[in-house]
């Protein structure tokens, strides 16, 4: 029976109540993270480059041997989407939704079947305008790409769970992962830039992150910007002490100035941060899309 606060679910294209028991417990998203997912931002109903999370979602699941989304499958997902903000009362307030894909099948690292179920949740977003994280280096190390795939979400998260949970017995918001070499990386929710007067330093795609959609949005306005200069490349730790500032940036979060790496502190309220998101900010009203409205 539905209560007046139940929240809702979406599980293969059904809206379910939350609290109702969808998943089997042979699933193998359980047994083994078998999946992909995408984190999105919804903004009072309207998102950011919805395209680019399903593509991203559709490479990790090539790289997994799933079923991709057709244009088709997509179009209606994006329907369901809005029915899932709609039962949940969110379309007049920014939400996050996270969307899970995971393989059929049954036990067993030879996976067979390339069909997926998936499901769907969304909450409210966070006010993240004034939080300013304080990052720690761990001995956790990125998986290198050659060992698991950079291009897409995987749900077995195992090496992003050890390196936060080091972070956090450090007294630190999240972990500065870097590479097996040595190299600045990315964090466990976020690429990372910092900055030196007006060039902006970030790890290239050979440092083993992901390529966040809103670090691409960030390279492109910084190289379409005649007064900031982005540079990639390879960098130490080190080369980050030495910054003026220190940025993350992620879809839900957009671009957030952190406070402190290792003890090491950084302006928060640096000019060029502050055109960073002011920049983003612009983009993102130019290009957001409302999702389409289904019955």
């Amino acid at each position: 029976m539905e209560t007046p606060d139940e929240s809702w679910i979406l599980f293969d294209g059904m809206l379910k109540p939350a609290s109702s028991p969808v998943i089997p417990a042979d699933s193998r998203g359980l047994m083994y993270g078998d999946g992909a997912f995408e984190t999105i931002r919804v903004y009072r109903g309207s998102t950011l480059l919805l395209e680019n999370h399903l593509d991203r979602l559709n490479r990790g699941l090539h790289a997994l041997g799933m079923d991709q989304l057709d244009r088709t499958r997509k179009k209606t997902l994006e329907g369901k989407l809005y029915q899932l903000l709609r039962k949940n009362d969110l379309l007049s307030r920014d939400a996050i939704i996270r969307l899970q894909f995971w393989r059929k099948g049954g036990r067993g690292y030879h996976a067979v079947d390339g069909h997926s179920r998936y499901a769907a949740v969304a909450s409210v977003c966070p006010d993240y305008r004034q939080y300013y994280p304080v990052l720690a280096t761990v001995s956790t190390r990125r998986i290198p790409s050659g060992c698991l795939p950079s291009e897409g979400k995987f749900t077995n998260g195992i090496n992003y769970i050890l390196a936060a949970r080091e972070a956090a017995d450090k007294g630190a918001d999240d972990a500065l992962m870097q590479t097996v070499d040595g190299a600045v990386s990315e964090t466990t929710i976020a690429n990372i830039c910092w900055i030196k007067g007006t060039s902006i330093f970030t790890p290239s795609l050979q440092c083993d992150l992901l390529p966040g959609i809103t670090r691409n949005i960030m390279l492109d306005i910084v190289n379409r910007n005649s007064e900031l200069e982005m540079r990639e490349g390879i960098y130490s730790v080190e080369s980050l002490y030495k910054a003026e500032a220190v940025v993350l940036c992620n879809s839900v979060r957009e671009i957030m100035a952190v406070s402190k790496v290792d003890g090491h502190v950084f302006e928060t309220d640096h000019p060029v941060v502050s055109e960073l998101q002011q920049l983003y900010t612009a983009f993102r009203i130019e290009h957001s899309k409302v999702l389409p409205h289904t019955s």
